[in-house]
């Protein structure tokens, strides 16, 4: 293991979980007094760091230390209490072996193993502790299991400040691209806002008896934030041809290879069953977003030709509305008028998904997925293999 993956990796400690009528700080302080003495072990070092927080451990004085051995996977420190003088007996090691040392009944084995269970759903590993009484003058030793706290070995997240050369900077969108994504996300908001106080029976009159043009002006303002909505479409497809990145064309929008579909399949798998390592890469949009992306692109433009089989009726005779009025006697305008609701709860759940699966991103492969969509750009690891680089 080098010298930067030995820092990168600390011991986490679980909530320790303390039996016997015993509080979780003395668990964890005798866990701590167990410790060899300079010991430079990882979980020891956990161990003495947190209990220094709730116990000064110079009032103590390790007298002995018998390390664990293949056979009982315990180790037994004998301490004295500087104070009292008071000495005892600590043991630490694997938990069926501490809980066989306390001879401890039925009902404490089973709790404790199911408890142990949970911790280890999330990778802790449980660590049984015991306290002794000093021998007795017979050589005899009388053991009293004081719990187990979970340990497990994580990688610490080094900033990019303390690793400046391990990552590189990739200029991803444009700022034509991040203009009408933030100005989409804007209109679209207001044409959902708007849409839903015109088809809301609450609202409909709240403007007779001072202004009894209020739903006109909802229907202007919905109007208009549509053309705005279509021009801003235009420009997207234009993009999709002369943008500065390729990782705003046409061919980010789809997972045409047969390597982009096994990917689609693992991403997918990754993001249902939270696993985090050995994902595929992807500098732009991975190919469950590219059909993501792709597929609210549609609902747009389904929410669009609805807008305007409904705007139709205006005035039916203009010759660029002809195509709608075909379409409303083909489907039927109530039908119509239900395909445009829908697009707006689709809109509406769309967001939050969205926004989380962005700062899941962020988080779980710290690339600044986020930050990208109001600098351009994004740090990529140095070494990462990224599928479409």
């Amino acid at each position: 293991m080098s010298s930067r993956t030995a820092e990168d990796i600390h011991v986490a400690l679980g909530v320790p979980m303390a039996f016997g009528g015993e509080t979780s700080r003395d668990l964890l302080v005798a866990a701590a007094l167990a410790a060899r003495a300079g010991t430079t072990d990882p979980v020891d070092l956990a161990l003495l760091g947190a209990a220094a927080h709730t116990e000064d451990l110079r009032n103590y004085q390790q007298l002995s230390y018998t390390p664990p051995d293949p056979r009982f996977k315990r180790s037994i420190t004998r301490v004295r209490n500087l104070e009292t003088g008071n000495e005892e007996l600590i043991a630490r090691g694997n938990l069926e072996s501490i809980l066989y040392l306390c001879r401890a009944d039925e009902a404490t084995r089973y709790h404790a193993g199911m408890e142990a269970d949970l911790s280890e759903v999330d990778d802790f590993r449980a660590v049984g502790v015991a306290h002794g009484s000093a021998p007795r003058p017979d050589g005899s030793e009388e053991w009293t299991f004081l719990g187990f706290i979970p340990v497990k070995a994580v990688r610490r997240k080094t900033s990019r400040a303390e690793t400046p050369n391990v990552y590189r900077y990739v200029v991803v969108w444009d700022w034509q691209l991040r203009f009408l994504h933030w100005a989409a996300f804007l209109t679209i908001l207001l044409l959902c806002l708007t849409g839903w106080l015109i088809g809301s029976s609450r609202l409909t009159h709240g403007g007779i008896g001072e202004d009894t043009y209020y739903l006109g002006w909802l229907r202007l303002v919905h109007f208009s934030a549509g053309w705005l909505l279509v021009t801003m479409g235009i420009l997207r497809i234009a993009g999709l041809f002369l943008a500065s990145t390729r990782y705003q064309r046409w061919r980010a929008l789809f997972p045409i290879t047969l390597k982009d579909l096994k990917n689609l399949f693992l991403v997918g798998r990754n993001y249902l069953l939270c696993i985090f390592e050995h994902g595929p890469h992807y500098v732009g949009h991975n190919p469950l977003q590219q059909v993501a992306y792709t597929g609210i692109y549609l609902m747009a433009l389904v929410a669009i030709l609805s807008g305007f089989c409904l705007y139709v009726a205006y005035d039916p005779a203009f010759w660029l509305f002809r195509p709608f009025m075909l379409l409303n006697g083909l489907i039927g305008i109530q039908y119509i008028r239900l395909i445009h609701l829908a697009m707006l709860w689709v809109f509406l759940a769309f967001i939050p998904i969205h926004v989380y699966l962005a700062i899941r991103a962020d988080t779980v492969e710290r690339e600044g997925a986020i930050s990208s969509i109001f600098s351009g750009g994004r740090w990529c690891r140095k070494g990462t293999r990224f599928e479409d680089d």
